[in-house]
């Protein structure tokens, strides 16, 4: 993976406007095969199948916590990055790594064969996946189809989350093996709640933190340690894990 164009890319996401999440959704939707609804309302999402009969969903959401439907307010920030480290040149508002860092991860591994999943509406009760899990059941069907799912939108470095799914120790014994991660615990909730009704999932953190403050920032050299691994893994031979009924 290119570290230049990795950088660059980081760069292009956090400098997205931070009141809305409409600019990433239309550019992630002009990729071949996308399937784009902007239904309003936070329910919008855009979905890439991947070409891989191995597939894996890889999810990230497009919001933030000074979107304009929250705040009804038009925030603005502009990104400066020292040393590494992404942070905000505005004390109004942080720059919308959680989880514009993820969409650039996905954007990054756009060509890997796998597929992509943006949503909106994860800061406020996940509502583009529950809109997808209620109002497209083919989409929903399609997405549970797949090996299993990567949420990219977690804080801090070197941990993960599976929440409250009910996923096997074979997929924990999987993602511990192939990140050297440690359970961050299962307290909270993000968009693979929503969506594994028959698959497992998995939230990595991604190197951003003091989300949801002005003092929020990314490190540039955490975020790209993730990236890379992902790569890793996904170059790999993918076995399907399900959950525990």
């Amino acid at each position: 993976m290119n570290r230049d164009i990795a950088k660059r890319t980081v760069e292009e996401f956090l400098s997205f406007p931070i009141s809305t999440g409409e600019d990433i959704l239309r550019k992630f939707g002009a990729l071949g095969g996308a399937i784009m609804h902007l239904d309003g309302e936070m329910k919008n999402f855009v979905y890439v199948p991947g070409s891989r009969a191995d597939r894996v969903l890889l999810v990230a959401h497009v919001d933030t916590v000074w979107d304009y439907e929250y705040e009804l307010r038009v925030l603005e920030q502009g990104v400066r990055e020292k040393r590494g480290v992404f942070s905000g040149k505005s004390r109004e508002c942080g720059i919308g790594a959680d989880d514009r860092a993820g969409c650039a991860m996905l954007w990054m591994l756009r060509d890997s064969g796998h597929s992509l999943l943006l949503v909106d509406g994860e800061e406020c009760g996940q509502i583009g996946s529950n809109h997808i899990r209620s109002d497209y059941p083919e989409i929903f069907d399609e997405l549970n189809g797949h090996s299993y799912m990567i949420q990219l939108d977690r804080r801090e470095h070197r941990n993960y989350k599976v929440y409250n799914l009910p996923v096997s120790d074979e997929f924990i014994d999987f993602v511990e093996g192939e990140t050297g991660f440690y359970n961050a615990g299962r307290a909270s909730r993000t968009d693979i709640i929503v969506l594994c009704r028959d698959v497992c999932g998995v939230n990595l953190s991604i190197g951003y933190y003091n989300e949801h403050t002005s003092s929020e920032s990314l490190n540039f050299d955490e975020w790209f340690s993730t990236l890379e691994l992902v790569e890793r893994i996904l170059a790999k031979k993918q076995e399907r894990y399900p959950l525990i009924k």
